[in-house]
């Protein structure tokens, strides 16, 4: 009866990522359908390989501004076909994970000398690609190693190895060079049954203009709630069950002359972090970009407010329905929010898409900033919330930055109205 329980249920899930995967599948191929009209519409011709050029006649003084306009649409549809193409690779692998879950549902000594490729098989043999397993048994390895660090015990929820993840200091792209990521840590306190908050900020596509003649790789993907900490640009975790929040930046990677990989650098995330009383906890944050020259991440006067880096100052609210997301954040790259709760499930928290869909989203938009949620008002407990009893007058929480996993900070407790400090 288990087995039969088991093999519905991953069916449904099977079934719902179709229907929802076909949904997703048209609205993609619509943009790209739209993509094109809106082309066409502006005089332009868009050849069977997406190549954009112009149908009408224009003299030297309009020649730039239609150069200009055709750049805009082939740039435009090239992303949104990338966007289609992307989001019928995860629908596949999505199912294609679900039929192999169903493969692997038996009933005891189901397979029991079966014969397959003229094989007999013992009962509890296994095959795979070769490496796989080594490879993925490393990776565990790695994840336990690194939350004993901080925890000093090894990771037995799921919680505890979502966080584990988070905490790995290595790199598994080949292209990064056996370069690892730049991980700081600060101590929370617990807030019991939220889980685990994981937010994810990522370039959606291949490659995108980092500076003058210069090409950054991106992630190459779509929104994913099983996405993994070291496929994104800069990944936040807070751990709520064990009282940790993670701030870590992966290696960028430039694009080399040919449009491989080449040079690999990965830069130093900061981030500042309060806890108000109600467990909500916000993080002032900012990740610059390795390749960037310096006046781009310390940008003069009138300039300096707004730097070239991805940044920000959120809050993340736990309540009873779920941890809520408010604040302010940089118009690029995308980010998407999530949370894994203790009962096993996951909720979809935030999809924030960049303002600028295309590759010279970090040119265009990294210095403009826009609200998520209800904004700069969340910021109010937490620039009021505490008391100086000296002057007896409101104060900011107090605040800790992140620093390294083997030396956790924390997050003070902040004095209260009536408190002798």
């Amino acid at each position: 009866m288990v087995v039969v329980s088991r093999q519905g249920s991953v069916e449904r899930d099977a079934a719902k990522i179709a229907d929802s995967g076909a949904h997703d599948i048209r609205s993609a191929q619509q943009a790209v359908t739209d993509a094109i009209a809106d082309a066409e519409a502006d005089g332009f011709d868009v050849g069977e390989d997406l190549a954009v050029t112009d149908s009408g006649t224009f003299d030297s003084d309009t020649a730039a501004a239609r150069g200009a306009a055709a750049a805009e649409h082939a740039e435009y549809i090239r992303w949104h076909a990338e966007q289609l193409v992307q989001t019928d690779t995860l629908v596949g692998r999505q199912l294609s994970e679900k039929a192999a879950e169903l493969e692997g549902i038996r009933f005891d000594g189901e397979d029991e000398g079966r014969v397959a490729d003229g094989v007999i098989k013992a009962v509890d043999f296994k095959q795979g690609p070769p490496g796989q397993v080594e490879s993925e048994a490393d990776r565990r390895q790695n994840e336990k190693d690194a939350f004993k660090e901080v925890f000093g015990r090894e990771p037995v929820s799921a919680a505890d190895w979502t966080t584990a993840a988070a905490l790995d200091p290595n790199s598994y792209d080949p292209n990064t060079l056996g370069l690892g990521p730049e991980i700081k840590v600060v101590r929370i306190e617990p807030v019991p049954g939220q889980g685990v908050v994981r937010a994810s900020q990522w370039i959606e596509q291949r490659d995108v203009i980092s500076g003058p003649f210069k090409r950054d790789f991106g992630n190459t993907r779509v929104a994913d709630p099983n996405f993994d900490p070291a496929d994104t640009k800069v990944t936040t975790y807070i751990d709520y069950e064990n009282g940790l929040l993670v701030m870590r930046q992966n290696p960028s990677i430039e694009l080399n002359e040919s449009g491989g990989p080449g040079q690999v650098k990965v830069g130093i995330p900061d981030a500042v972090v309060q806890q108000s009383s109600d467990g909500a906890v916000r993080i002032k944050y900012e990740a610059g970009n390795p390749f960037a020259p310096g006046i781009a991440q310390d940008p003069p006067w009138p300039l300096d407010k707004n730097p070239w880096t991805v940044n920000g100052d959120l809050v993340f609210t736990p309540n009873a329905d779920g941890v809520r997301v408010d604040g302010t954040r940089t118009n690029y790259p995308s980010m998407e929010v999530y949370q894994d709760l203790p009962d096993g499930s996951t909720r979809t928290v935030l999809i924030d898409p960049a303002v600028a869909g295309n590759s010279t989203g970090p040119m265009v938009n990294l210095p403009e900033h826009h609200d998520v949620g209800m904004g700069g008002r969340a910021f109010e407990p937490f620039d009021t919330g505490a008391w100086n009893p000296k002057y007896d007058v409101q104060v900011p929480l107090p605040a800790a930055e992140a620093g390294p996993v083997d030396s956790p900070p924390a997050v003070p407790q902040a004095p209260r109205q009536g408190t002798q400090v």
